[in-house]
């Protein structure tokens, strides 16, 4: 009976207790809640589409302190965390009576503290709030304690823990801690980087690997013995991480693609992207490289889109954000520039999708005055008859402002305007100049361009955030775009470069002045935008985009090759460059009758000459429409001259003019030299 009485009056002391204990939390929570506001003052970061950390920031204390994800955590951490800092975590309510017991008893004992009794929640509540370490800090620190227990799940609560912990320095946070000693995610650690990470906190000057080598690899080795002696790790694992050396240095924390992360970074505290890290790390190293080559000012930025996602998988809007040579800073990939010819792949299309040309169409260039407009080409010269397909291959201006002014500016502007943004017209007035660059676009606006072409014309939104909404649209049609990409990938590549087994379509742009360099070069999966020039828009040398930035779209390539699979166009560009229907044959319908036949200019068939002076006449003779070289006869008689004009001198009677061109078709042309009255 006494028993009973006993047992009754400790169970209503320790309901007692714990009402007091609880109704005390609750009480200091509703009067003075603990603050976790510590918890997002962390270091904004940008991560690429594998959620790897792409760029990142100090915090507002200039520390570097990441969210920890607890999914992102090796299994094998957290139970070596635990067995050493905390076994009993997932059983007690903050405090682990048992181990403060043992903890107050070692203290009487010894006069010392021989081990410690914080609970990895007391350890969190006070590093939410810190405060000198004495009794009633102790006590304050319970209560904390039980107050996180009480609104916090255990997960919670390791992972605010490991978010805040002391790493030595500046650096918090198991994610931090982990890139700036291993240059590695928490989900890749070997377990002797796994106990180097967890005695870090227990006295992070100390332990530093990188200041006491030797004090870390002890601290280490204990945490090793304790994993092993609980058989979280076998023998083989053990021998082996105590052999491991001290890696006694610091790593950078990553800071790739800077324009784009600046960009992101004013709206966002931490955001996930496209981007692929691996591809925008070779290509930062590549542009570098070729920057230390390029004269001061004249800088190159690239961009690399997936094609059938409209993901940005690369992002470089100088070759360096930090070079005195150029001003880096400045993000030519969102500049607004010329596009010089980059434009005429459109124009061909619209073309195509209105039935006014098609790929073999004969037109005319040569010289020709617009109105008030009369451009020029590139060389200087003219080429007189080619094939559409030639006119665009070799960028030729004539034909691209003819093709133009029939499909029509204000349509075209308005197909360039039918996406996600708008192009910028020089007061507003669309003319024939922008066939040849005269607008503004950037080589986001570009890419979204060709992207659509590579995509038999269907536009998705160009993004770089993951998740993001996009657009799916028709801004082509598909046999419009197949035309065009079957001329653009049977073009001949850049000198030093061969054809690839998936042909690469490209097509370039050189602005007036020359400005900027473009080139945009695409498979069906991938395309690349290759920005050179001077960000301050000063002209430079003489030179062009084929010569300065197509060389380097196709080195471009060359990196994408070793991280990815050039897809193939699934057609042959055959199937699409055939000879055009009657009606298409030439451009320019006036002229196409004259233009089918190989005839003579002069002399007309039955031409009659009469000698003026008594002697033998001089005859002029020329031949249109045919192909040089020429083959002359007079009577059967072969003459030297192989142009399409010659000169002859006949005698009187009748006599027959004959040309054969190149292809072996022949004209025929029967004249009279009449007997001249001599008599004096």
């Amino acid at each position: 009976m006494k028993v009973k009485r006993w047992l009754i009056k400790i169970l209503t002391a320790f309901i007692l207790f714990v009402t007091a204990t609880f109704l005390g939390v609750l009480f200091l929570h509703l009067i003075n809640p603990i603050s976790l506001k510590k918890l997002n003052e962390c270091s904004k970061v940008v991560y690429d589409k594998d959620k790897t950390p792409l760029y990142i920031t100090t915090n507002s204390k200039d520390i570097w302190q990441i969210k920890t994800n607890l999914k992102k955590l090796d299994p094998l951490f957290i139970k070596m965390l635990i067995n050493y800092e905390d076994k009993n975590f997932y059983n007690h309510f903050g405090v682990d009576f048992s181990a403060l017991a043992r903890a107050s008893l070692q203290y009487i004992k010894n006069k010392k503290v021989i081990s410690g009794a914080s609970t990895i929640t007391m350890q969190l509540a006070k590093l939410l709030e810190p405060k000198p370490r004495t009794i009633s800090s102790k006590i304050k620190e319970i209560f904390r304690a039980f107050e996180l227990e009480l609104f916090l799940s255990k997960d919670e609560i390791l992972k605010s823990y490991l978010t805040l912990a002391p790493y030595g320095g500046n650096i918090q946070s198991i994610t931090a801690a982990s890139l700036r000693y291993f240059n590695k995610l928490p989900n890749s650690l070997s377990a002797d980087e796994i106990a180097m990470l967890i005695a870090l906190p227990q006295a992070p000057n100390a332990n530093n690997p990188a200041i006491h080598p030797k004090r870390a690899k002890k601290a280490r080795d204990k945490i090793l013995k304790r994993a092993y002696k609980a058989k979280i790790i076998n023998k083989t694992i053990y021998k082996n991480a105590l052999l491991a050396p001290i890696k006694s240095k610091y790593y950078k924390f990553p800071r790739y693609a800077p324009h784009l992360s600046f960009k992101l970074l004013k709206k966002y505290n931490q955001i996930t992207t496209t981007i692929d890290k691996k591809l925008q790390i070779e290509l930062e190293n590549w542009a570098k490289l070729k920057g230390k080559n390029l004269p001061k000012g004249v800088g190159i930025a690239t961009l690399i889109i997936d094609n059938k996602s409209a993901q940005i998988l690369a992002y470089l809007g100088s070759y360096d954000i930090f070079s005195k040579k150029i001003p880096g800073f400045v993000d030519m990939l969102s500049a607004t520039r010329s596009p010089g010819s980059t434009l005429k792949p459109l124009i061909y299309a619209l073309g195509f999708s209105k039935k006014l040309i098609a790929p073999l169409t004969i037109i005319e260039d040569k010289e020709t005055i617009f109105s008030d407009y009369k451009p020029n080409n590139f060389n200087k010269k003219f080429s007189g008859e080619v094939t559409v397909a030639y006119a665009l291959q070799n960028s030729l201006n004539i034909p691209a402002v003819k093709i133009l002014q029939k499909v029509g500016i204000l349509e075209f502007t308005s197909l360039l305007n039918s996406l996600d943004f708008k192009v910028k017209i020089p007061k507003n007035k669309p003319s024939l100049a922008i066939a040849l660059g005269g607008l503004g676009v950037n080589a986001l606006q570009l890419a979204s361009y060709y992207q659509a072409l590579a995509n038999d014309g269907e536009y998705l939104t160009l993004h770089y955030i993951k998740d993001a909404n996009t657009t799916k649209k028709r801004f082509l049609p598909k046999s419009a775009c197949r035309e065009v990409n079957s001329i653009l990938q049977t073009s001949p590549p850049p000198k030093g470069f061969i054809k690839k087994g998936t042909n690469i379509a490209y097509k370039t742009g050189t602005s007036y002045g020359y400005r900027d360099f473009w080139t945009i070069a695409y498979t069906k999966n991938l395309t690349v935008v290759i920005w050179k020039g001077r960000a301050d828009g000063k002209p430079m040398l003489k030179s062009s985009g084929l010569k300065e930035s197509a060389p380097l779209a196709f080195e471009v390539f060359d990196i994408l090759e070793s991280l990815y699979t050039l897809e193939p166009w699934g057609y042959q560009p055959n199937k699409y460059l055939q000879p055009p229907p009657k009606i298409l044959e030439y451009f320019e319908p006036k002229r196409a009758k004259i233009l089918k036949k190989f005839t003579f200019a002069y002399p007309k068939d039955n031409t009659r000459y009469r000698s003026s002076n008594c002697k033998d006449v001089k005859v002029k003779a020329k031949v249109i429409n045919g192909k040089a070289p020429y083959i002359w006869y007079i009577n059967n008689t072969p003459l030297p001259q192989k142009s399409n004009l010659i000169y002859t001198t006949l005698d009187t009677g009748a006599h027959t003019l004959t040309a054969i061109d190149s292809n072996g078709k022949i004209v025929t042309a029967n004249i009279w030299v009449d007997k001249p009255d001599c008599k004096k």
